[in-house]
């Protein structure tokens, strides 16, 4: 078959009409809008620029959890979208799918819904377990395209090029015959990357199994206009892609119950496999309608294998949830004593699924059945609920009153009074909750992303299948200073009933509310530190208990109708009533830290993702780079603080100049509001790492803006009269002699040690290039861009 009868037998081929045209522009205008939308923090849309191939390209971003709400505020549901060209002429590059939802997740993949609101044919085909991979045409189809979900340099990219060339050849195409083809078509290809020897998932993919699965090909048009399956199929065929397995149903219902036999089969043609992808139409406007359909058992007590595993080769403690599980953890303590170098590659990703296969072929030999691992379907359901706000906004209140409804367990962050580790304290109380709860509450504000990090991490580590619901009180739309006005009146009216932050016994408190409101983190579930995040219910701070309340229980209800009952309206004001009358039997000693003098002064970057990022850098790197930052930025990384460069430190203020300093950053703290924070214009060129410590080199801090009202101190002066005529912006002083950003730690260093190392890279006078340095470090020249606002830390 000719790449010309592809095309001709497809009615969505050919040039974009004047309406998608118009359409992409419209797009365009709201998305970078969006993405220049004030403060940084406020953001829900976010632009990634990439070199690729001497184009550039464009990758977007969206607030994850954004998708889920009806109607969805983001401009498009496309997750991955690639734009090239500038001004009115940018044009998608290359699109996925738009976002679509497991059965059941949101109201919409109810099958009630779907058989009321949906029109055939049904086509499932086959949810291959992989990664997703992009492909389209550029330069009038003579250039390859190859992205992840949201770049084109990280190493999914690089590996989806690869296989994509691999298949090509074994079909006796070129890249440029099947960029051209795209191209001409209007078209991205829509991959799942499924490779063991590259990284293991649930399910086996080896020898001839390995590589690309074409399951969809899309217009790149605004909205989803995505290709029939058996369309689809040609094109694998012709360009020697593996097929994705399609089965045709007229009505919904037939669909439904030929995927709950397969489910009930634990196989399909005698192979497992992840679950289907639907495509279908909607009854009212005929727009094209996905969903999915996943079957989670044995998957997640394959998953809890994986996690336990690694906590046992970590040394570290380790929960079941799974009655099988107990089995194998014996067995794999026993195949430590045996044959160690099996789990040697394991946290890799190399070996997970031959160290489960080898234990259920013992399993087997002693007894046990296919059926029984099937049978397992008794794994304890956990679910942690994590609020993310500040303070003042009636978590707690909301938190004793769902614990009241529901019996839910419940942490509250402001009993714990133990002064050493008391974060891991917090995470221990938790999880003891869970002992005799399904249902546990995370009452704290977890308003920075490395909180929400260190605690969703430490739950699933311990609890490798629990479910992490986030209660989002977002700042999406509110100014802060409305916000701190109407938490900081709560904090009045409740008086002395809290632990430690009441008016008498923190006079600052204001002070210190406003610290938490200009350092909150927006959720970002796309982001390494909110990764683990399930499912967000978002609420207005500025409404009331009761009207949060309320929205929670819905929310809550409906992610779990199996297991919350919707409770009463009367119960629902009682429940609040009761949580409104709460004296807390804690009272902590407060040492008034708000007054104090901050520990230190930093700029925090607020406009990217610097774990994101960095991700990116090292996955460039050639093989030696790439494996000294991985090993670095993996399990033994111990950085847990926000990223952010020093300014100053109180503990350098025994020299006059840095005590000038303070006081000038100082000054200008108290005096900004959280609407009108300094915001300094910084550029980083070299990413530096020595297998103790890694960082990142920060060359400029230009104030961004209007700096006559700075004091004299934090203005530093050029060094030369050339320097200062050449000056346009001013530049903010830092006591460290090369400003820096601290990215990684091994267990036992300190974070001042990255001061010594660059200097010992860049010279004590801060040169422009490395100078001389230990031929084992890894020095990468990058560039980087990005905005930081000036924040104050007390610790």
């Amino acid at each position: 078959m000719s790449d010309s009868n592809v095309r001709s037998s497809n009615a969505l081929s050919g040039a974009l009409t004047q309406q998608e045209s118009h359409g992409i522009r419209q797009l365009m205008a709201t998305m970078k809008k969006m993405a220049d939308t004030k403060p940084a923090s406020k953001r829900i849309v976010r632009r990634t620029v990439h070199d690729y191939e001497g184009h550039s390209i464009s990758s977007w971003k969206c607030t994850e959890f954004l998708y889920k709400k009806d109607p969805c505020p983001l401009p498009t549901q496309a997750r991955g979208l690639f734009t090239i060209g500038s001004g009115g002429d940018e044009t998608i590059a290359a699109r996925g799918y738009d976002k679509f939802f497991n059965v059941g997740e949101v109201p919409h993949t109810q099958w009630s819904w779907i058989e009321g609101h949906t029109k055939g044919p049904y086509e499932l085909t086959v949810k291959e377990n992989g990664c997703l991979i992009l492909a389209a045409g550029l330069d009038d189809g003579k250039t390859l395209l190859v992205t992840s979900k949201h770049s084109v340099s990280v190493i999914h990219a690089q590996m989806g090029t690869q296989w994509v060339n691999k298949h090509l050849e074994q079909a006796g195409k070129t890249p440029e015959e099947f960029a051209a083809f795209l191209f001409e078509n209007n078209a991205t290809a829509v991959f799942e990357l499924c490779d063991d020897e590259f990284e293991e998932h649930i399910l086996e993919y080896t020898d001839r199994s390995r590589g690309l699965y074409l399951h969809g090909i899309n217009r790149n048009c605004s909205t989803l206009d995505t290709w029939p399956s058996a369309e689809v199929t040609k094109v694998a065929n012709e360009f020697g892609f593996h097929t994705t397995g399609c089965f045709m149903f007229d009505s919904a219902s037939e669909g439904h119950k030929f995927a709950d036999k397969v489910r009930g089969d634990h196989a399909l043609d005698g192979r497992a496999i992840e679950g289907f992808v639907v495509r279908c139409r909607t009854s009212a406007d005929s727009q094209p309608f996905m969903f999915k359909i996943k079957y989670d058992e044995p998957y997640l007590m394959f998953r809890e294998w994986r996690e336990v595993t690694k906590r046992i080769l970590a040394g570290s403690p380790y929960r079941t949830t799974y009655g099988l599980t107990k089995y194998y953890v014996a067995w794999v303590k026993q195949q430590l004593k045996e044959n160690p170098s099996e789990f040697e590659l394991f946290n890799k990703q190399k070996g997970i699924i031959r160290a489960r296969k080898r234990f259920l072929d013992n399993y087997k030999q002693h007894g046990g059945s296919e059926a029984e691992v099937y049978e397992q379907m008794s794994g304890q359901k956990k679910t942690l609920i994590m609020p993310v706000a500040t303070i003042g906004c009636g978590k707690t209140t909301i938190s004793l009153a769902l614990g009241e409804l529901f019996g839910f367990g419940h942490v509250q962050n402001d009993d714990i009074t133990v002064k050493k580790n008391p974060r891991q304290a917090f995470h221990n109380m938790l999880l003891k909750q869970f002992d005799d709860h399904d249902f546990v509450i995370a009452d704290r504000n977890n308003h920075l992303s490395m909180l929400r990090q260190s605690l969703t991490s430490g739950i699933r580590e311990e609890l490798p299948n629990c479910r992490i619901v986030a209660l989002y009180w977002t700042h999406e739309g509110v100014s802060a200073d409305k916000i701190l006005k109407k938490t900081s009146a709560w904090v009045v009216q409740r008086g002395e009933a809290h632990q430690s932050l009441t008016p008498k016994r923190t006079p600052k408190f204001r002070s210190v509310m406003h610290n938490f409101v200009s350092s909150m983190v927006p959720l970002d579930l796309e982001s390494k530190d909110d990764s683990l995040i399930d499912d967000v219910i978002e609420l207005d701070p500025m409404a009331d208990s009761a009207e949060n309340l309320r929205t929670i229980v819905d929310g809550l209800c409906d992610l779990f109708p199996d297991q919350l009952p919707r409770p009463s309206d009367s119960d629902i004001k009682q429940a609040l009533h009761n949580a409104l009358d709460f004296k807390p039997s804690v009272v902590k000693t407060v040492d008034r830290k708000a007054g104090k003098k901050p520990v230190f002064i930093s700029l925090v970057p607020q406009d990217i993702d610097i774990n994101g990022w960095l991700d990116e850098v090292v996955a460039a790197q050639p093989d030696d780079r790439k494996d000294a930052c991985s090993a670095l930025l993996g399990d033994n990384n111990t950085h847990e603080r926000a990223h952010h460069i020093t300014m100053v430190h109180v503990s350098t203020c025994k020299d006059p100049h840095n005590k000038a300093i303070f006081s000038g950053y100082q000054e200008i703290i108290e005096k900004q509001s959280a609407e009108s924070m300094l915001v300094a214009d910084c550029a980083a060129d070299y990413v530096v790492c020595n297998g103790s410590v890694m960082a990142l080199r920060v060359k400029s801090i230009e104030v961004n803006g209007d700096d006559q009202s700075l004091p004299s101190a934090v203005v530093r002066q050029p060094s030369t009269e050339a320097a200062a005529m050449d000056c346009g912006k001013a530049c903010l002083a830092t006591v460290n002699p090369i400003p820096h950003i601290t990215l990684a730690l091994v267990e036992g260093a300190k974070a001042v040690q990255a001061n010594e190392m660059l200097k010992t890279v860049f010279g004590p006078d801060n040169a422009d290039s490395p100078q001389n340095y230990p031929c084992e470090w890894t020095v990468i020249p990058v560039t980087l861009s990005f905005k930081a606002n000036l924040q104050a830390f007390i610790s």
